[in-house]
């Protein structure tokens, strides 16, 4: 298998400098541009084709590398928000367990209904 990996391999990259030696012409070749904003002067220059072809997909590689990140920022910064919320509820839930305690364990100190008091017995 590796073999077959490596003979197609070495078929594609063949395929792909022939390409490239075929149509050298072509990419050498420069082409002109201009601008013209019809404020100032027609703004002209040139560039090989072969530039213009890295460029365009150097520029499209970065397009779709920030498209890719986008779904995992966005999954991260949610991710982030879900375990501050999960630790505010956690302190939250804290704080009560230890008011309750403390509610346990300390008694009254006062009655908060006095006892009733008992009716001095009349001598009969």
């Amino acid at each position: 298998m590796r073999l077959f990996r490596l003979f197609t391999t070495l078929l594609l990259l063949a395929v792909i400098v022939l390409f490239v030696r075929q149509n050298l012409a072509t990419f050498n070749k420069t082409l002109e541009f201009s601008l013209d904003l019809f404020i100032r002067e027609e703004v002209r220059w040139t560039h090989r084709v072969s530039t213009l072809i890295l460029l365009s997909g150097f520029v499209g590689f970065l397009v779709g590398f920030f498209l890719m990140l986008k779904p995992f920022l966005h999954t991260r910064r949610a991710l982030q928000q879900e375990r501050q919320e999960n630790q505010r509820l956690l302190q939250r839930i804290e704080e009560e367990v230890k008011s309750r305690e403390v509610l346990a364990e300390e008694p009254a100190a006062e009655e908060a209904v006095p006892p009733p008091e008992e009716p001095e017995a009349s001598p009969a």
